[in-house]
């Protein structure tokens, strides 16, 4: 058995789950390539509207078994959840992934576990310190962070090897592993990138004088910038410049950010939309024409993967991901970290350009081909069979 822990959180009701679009497709895959059976361990949903994008599976239909654990606000699990995840790790072959005490239990046992990480300290940082205010509050939070990362990193290096999900955390776990994995996350599958031909009649409709249409997706929270979009979208609107922008999320802002649309009279021009599934979302990116991202943390984020498989040209801060995506795709705008003003100019240069957008476009396209998911999730796949199959 190889037990992958999730902290996207899933329900059983009446024989159904309910879960993660995103997890449970690449759950389909690992499925489908080890030769094992999987167990996957996630927190009890109780909200049920709380997944963006969830779909609902028959458990019987389930190609891998799912064991559902009630945890508290730091995802520790009730205490009589201990002895079924013990028995669980006692029948493991391989850990893959991190949560729920496992890795500690499978550490304890020698059972080998491989480690799927995501934010660097930076990152893990930001996250905790964002939510409050003053100083005081801020540099406790901060302390807790660092004596997290601080065991963290113990584990690690007793680890297999680690799967690094995007550049940041890739460039910090080298650092404390000789064997780390570097992929890109995304859900945009081959098939599901923008046809070439489709591409080049948009391109073209846009060169003919076509009103420019951006896009934003992901959630409404200030550690993704949301309102920042919002912001940079009224800007282009008291410029005059023409444009649509198309938000599609949910989150904590989203009433400011539509009370912020409302109150500049840019609702010709900017639409805070409620989220919509993956599917519907890539359909219409395939008909936008500039993707732009206010990300303040260094978090790996498909976003940028995703774009670029609908031929997106992409406009965002300076943080390390798109910093260093930006500079291995070249498809897009870099510019200061908390600085809307200047991804405004940015912006509107860009807007007058379609040539240059034409150009990041096809870029982007290319890139997400030698990216797409079948080819970054065989990395992992190949890594995973190893591991299993190693005496």
């Amino acid at each position: 058995m190889m037990i992958h822990p999730s902290f996207s959180p899933s329900r059983i009701r009446d024989g159904v789950l309910r879960i993660d679009r995103k997890f449970h497709d690449g759950m389909l895959v690992y499925a489908a390539e080890l030769p094992t059976t999987i167990a996957v361990v996630t927190p009890e949903l109780e909200d049920v509207a709380a997944l963006m994008d969830a779909v609902e599976v028959p458990v019987a239909d389930l190609p891998y078994q799912v064991e559902i654990v009630r945890v508290d606000g730091s995802h520790r699990p009730a205490p009589d959840e201990a002895p079924r995840l013990e028995a669980l790790v006692d029948r493991c072959r391989l850990l893959y992934g991190t949560g729920f005490g496992l890795e500690d239990l499978a550490l304890a046992k020698g059972v080998p576990f491989i480690p799927v990480v995501e934010y660097n300290l930076r990152t893990q940082i930001e996250v905790v310190r964002l939510p409050v205010s003053g100083a005081l509050r801020r540099a406790v939070r901060t302390l807790r962070a660092v004596g997290r990362f601080a065991a963290e990193v113990r584990r690690l290096r007793r680890a297999h090897s680690i799967h690094c999900n995007g550049y940041p955390i890739y460039e910090q776990s080298r650092r404390l592993h000789d064997h780390c994995l570097l992929y890109l996350d995304s859900r945009m599958s081959e098939d599901m990138i923008l046809a070439e031909d489709r591409l080049e009649a948009r391109l073209a409709s846009l060169a003919e004088g076509r009103r420019p249409r951006l896009v934003y997706s992901g959630r409404y929270e200030s550690m993704k910038g949301a309102l920042d979009v919002v912001e940079i979208g009224i800007a282009l609107h008291e410029r005059g410049i023409d444009f649509e922008l198309d938000l599609y999320g949910k989150g904590s802002l989203e009433d400011t950010m539509r009370g912020r649309v409302e109150e500049a009279g840019a609702g010709e021009r900017v639409r805070v939309n409620d989220a919509i599934p993956y599917p519907e979302l890539v359909a219409r990116s395939h008909e936008s024409d500039v993707f732009v991202c206010c990300h303040v943390q260094d978090d790996p984020s498909c976003t940028y993967l995703e774009a670029s498989g609908s031929g997106l040209a992409i406009a965002g801060y300076d943080n390390r991901m798109w910093r260093h995506f930006a500079r291995d795709a070249d498809t897009g705008l870099v510019t200061p970290m908390r600085r809307p003003e200047r991804l405004v100019e940015a912006l509107a240069d860009l807007l007058a350009s379609p040539d240059r957008i034409a150009m990041f476009a096809r870029r982007s396209r290319a890139f997400a081909v030698e990216h797409c998911f079948e080819r970054e999730f065989a990395k992992r796949i190949d890594a995973l069979q190893a591991a299993l199959t190693t005496d």
